[in-house]
């Protein structure tokens, strides 16, 4: 914009998002009068969040937004709309039970200029194709139709400045072409300025002056219209191969075209592809309505490719397979425009609120919410906190780390959907520790997580959170995740019960993972029976987690009642007397197998010399497996069927560029597990994978001869928060000292801690474990030994 033109619109440094939840940052640029300002981005960039803070519906954090020269910065949506500025949001919005004409008499207010007929009189004039759809329900019309009436429906508050998202998205070609060329007349004719978020390139090309790039809530570039027209000058500055369009190639440049030529189906266009893999882009290219291209390698990044790969290869070499690689290229490009296959969110919510040290006393909130579900079912009521691991959609999610913090997904777990389907109450999000890499609750970049029986004190790791806002009762019950114990450890530290069910008996879907082969998630409550309800919630197949293997489920609480009587325990050996072991905690443990031999169970001691093997094996699957699957492949990984979702994915390989944020926890395994993948070309992760297999053997066949097997949970008392400032050693120390008797069952086998004792005012736990798909047993155990006294003075 140059300086002899006056600007309707001026922003200087905003920032803002989601409450504290970060999305733009120090984003300044101005809109002169009658002059089309087009922004693209790709999804997840901060498009929307822009337009909705320009229009008020969100408050930045800072920086000024000015309107003609008034200050509007703090000014709510309905004064911006009387000063002039409308609104069309992306989906459009609209009325779906009205007319068309009830929807577009909804919007005159007495700022339009005019009597309410006669402003619907001179829209109506400028979008003809609504006249005979006047009496037609907005729920009834095309999406292009749809996307036409809310554009009418902004100009009966008779605006000067139109703020536009993605009107494209989703509309056919012809309709694009109308939309572009009813808004060049507006333009014209009531001298209209724009600002208009797209990721069709031809589109916002064809309208805009300029054009301003949004990278990650960042202006990155910007391009005016003369460079608009050099499609060169395009691809050089945005990195990107040929840009996708509305039109075809030889459209390019016809603003008037409304012919689109035929529309080619996804499985003809992939056919083309393979079938044709060095012809040229344009033989194969839909003319379909698409948006920005991903980038295209440059020639240095396929030489750095090739030298990975051992490769000798010269530069026309590597041109040449630029080349080759250009339909393939163009798959990517069709995906990128397609709307993702993610979950429904069935259930209206807020962001919820990060609550103050005051509501938050022991720091075991990360948000809190109140996301309500169907208005009855087994858990009506019941207040339910979820590990901050769990995806909630629209509620912020860190995982205890810096580096995910600012994500918010946009899709409910699947276990999220059946709590909350059961009646459910989701209260919030619990804090967890820095990406789930300790059993001691001191890791999170929020502070530690206190224990409730006595500040200052481990709560236990990782779910540390959702332990203790159950045993505090601020809530019900709570959703925990286990790779090495982080279900039971906690429950352990705050004295309530936690069950890891068996591998792939409850849905991982939408929650964020370390390693496959390890991943639970089960419930933590503060009673046998509501364990058992909650599991019943969860438990099943849900078509999207490679985790499930036809798991079989129980009406887990028909369990309960059936007492100890005649009920056969292993006491193992090998669960006891460990190096750091603290005799207090075996004792109590072996005085709690007493009380089942009071009860009428058969207790035995057994043997199963491989439980230490186990440990081994875990810990090469572990550090192995989260080294290749969260961290090089940024939680996602590859290799399997189920649901992914790429905003985490995306969020997450922030963590390449700052990595100093990690914890000393997570490092330590980093290191472990890069030298055994490089130098080692991952062999002892296979191997630890089958001499798992062995452990579970020998568990089982112990297993038939004894219903449960007993042990402590943990080998030691909760420890004292470390200080801040401790040495390194001292913090990987406290995060890994408790996991020897309950990482060996994360190979799958289920296992549950319930409390069994005090000492020294700290809660202790015993561990039951049991077959695969044996919860009924542990329930049964557990239930009667909860029943034959109260654990705090046994």
């Amino acid at each position: 914009m140059t300086d002899d033109v006056s600007a309707i619109l001026d922003v200087k440094a905003l920032s803002g998002g989601y409450g504290r939840v970060p999305i733009l940052h120090g984003i300044g640029f101005s809109v002169a009068e009658n002059e089309v300002v087009g922004i693209l981005g790709h999804n997840g960039m901060g498009k929307t969040t822009l337009l909705k803070t320009l229009m008020g519906f969100l408050a930045p954090a800072s920086g000024t937004v000015r309107f003609h020269g008034t200050d509007v910065t703090r000014m709510p949506p309905n004064q911006r709309a009387g000063l002039g500025i409308g609104y069309v949001p992306q989906g459009r919005g609209i009325f779906p039970q009205l007319s068309v004409r009830d929807n577009l008499r909804f919007a005159w207010h007495a700022y339009s200029g005019g009597p309410e007929e006669d402003v619907l009189d001179k829209v109506l004039e400028d979008f003809p194709r609504l006249h005979r759809l006047l009496d037609r329900d907005g729920g009834a019309l095309s999406g292009g139709e749809q996307q036409l009436l809310s554009l009418a429906r902004c100009l009966m508050g008779d605006p000067d400045f139109l703020l536009l998202d993605e009107p494209t998205e989703g509309i056919q070609p012809s309709i694009i072409e109308e939309m572009a060329e009813t808004l060049l007349q507006l333009k014209k004719t009531r001298g209209l300025s724009i600002l208009l978020v797209e990721q069709n390139f031809d589109f916002i090309a064809d309208l805009s002056d300029r054009v301003l790039v949004l990278e990650r809530g960042r202006i990155t570039g910007e391009l005016n219209r003369h460079e608009l027209s050099d499609q060169t000058k395009v691809n050089q500055f945005l990195g990107l191969g040929a840009a996708r369009a509305t039109r075809g190639p030889g459209e390019r440049g016809s603003r008037h075209s409304t012919d689109p030529g035929p529309i080619r189906g996804p499985e003809a266009v992939a056919s083309a592809s393979i079938a044709h893999p060095h012809s040229p882009p344009q033989d194969i290219r839909p003319s379909t309505v698409t948006a920005m291209t991903v980038k295209r390698p440059t020639l240095a990044q396929m030489r750095e490719m090739a030298n990975r790969f051992g490769m000798s290869l010269s530069d026309a070499e590597l041109q040449e397979y630029s080349q080759i690689i250009e339909p393939y290229m163009q798959a990517y490009d069709r995906l990128d425009a397609m709307p993702d296959n993610l979950p429904e969110v069935r259930y209206p919510r807020s962001p919820g609120h990060f609550p103050a040290p005051s509501e938050n006393p022991l720091n075991a909130w990360y948000v809190k919410t109140e996301v309500r579900g169907a208005p009855d079912g087994p858990l009506r009521g019941k207040k339910i906190a979820l590990k901050d691991t769990i995806c909630l959609a629209g509620v912020p999610m860190m995982n205890g780390s810096s580096i995910m913090e600012g994500y918010t997904p946009e899709i409910d777990a699947t276990i999220v959907t059946r709590l909350l389907d059961a009646g459910a109450v989701i209260s919030g999000k619990a804090h967890c520790e820095n990406f789930c890499l300790s059993g001691g609750s001191h890791t999170n970049a929020k502070g530690p997580v206190h224990n409730p029986w006595k500040h200052g004190y481990m709560a236990g790791g990782s779910s540390s959170g959702s332990a203790v806002l159950v045993a505090t009762g601020e809530v019900d019950m709570a959703i925990a995740g286990d790779q090495g114990g982080s279900i039971r450890l906690p429950a352990s530290c705050c004295g309530v019960y936690g069950m890891k069910a068996t591998h792939g008996l409850v849905p991982y879907t939408g929650a964020m993972p370390i390693e496959q082969t390890i991943d639970h998630l089960g419930p933590v409550t503060r009673t046998v029976a509501d364990n058992a309800l909650l599991l019943e919630v969860l438990a099943g197949e849900d078509g999207l987690d490679p985790r499930q293997y036809k798991p079989r489920t129980y009406r887990y609480t028909e369990a309960l009642g059936r007492g100890a009587q005649g009920l056969r325990i292993g006491v193992l050996k090998e669960g006891f007397a460990h190096p750091n072991s603290e005799s207090d905690v075996d004792q109590k443990v072996l005085q709690a197998a007493d009380r089942f031999r009071e009860l009428g169970a058969r207790v035995e001691d057994v043997s199963i010399p491989e439980h230490h093997m186990a440990m081994d094996a875990w810990t090469a699957i572990t550090l192995e497996g989260l080294q290749d699957g969260m961290m090089w492949g940024h939680s996602t990984g590859s290799n399997y069927r189920g649901l992914f979702l790429p905003s985490m994915t995306d969020h997450m390989a922030q963590w390449r560029n700052r990595a100093d944020e990690l914890s000393h926890s997570l490092k330590a395994c980093m290191f472990v597990g890069e030298h055994f993948q490089t130098q080692y070309r991952g062999r002892f992760y296979g191997k630890g994978q089958n001499l798992m297999r062995r452990a579970n053997e020998r568990y089982l066949a112990a297993l038939q001869n004894y219903d449960v097997l007993l042990m402590p949970t943990m080998p030691v008392k909760p420890q004292e928060i470390p200080p801040a400032d401790c040495s390194i050693s001292l913090y990987v120390q406290r995060a890994f000292e408790m996991v020897a008797n309950t990482a060996p069952f994360n190979g799958g086998l289920p296992a549950m801690s319930l409390p069994c004792g005090l000492i020294e005012g700290l809660p202790i736990g015993m561990m039951l474990v049991g077959p695969h798909y044996g919860e009924m047993k542990i329930y049964q155990a557990a239930h009667a030994f909860e029943q034959s006294g109260d654990w705090r003075t046994g």
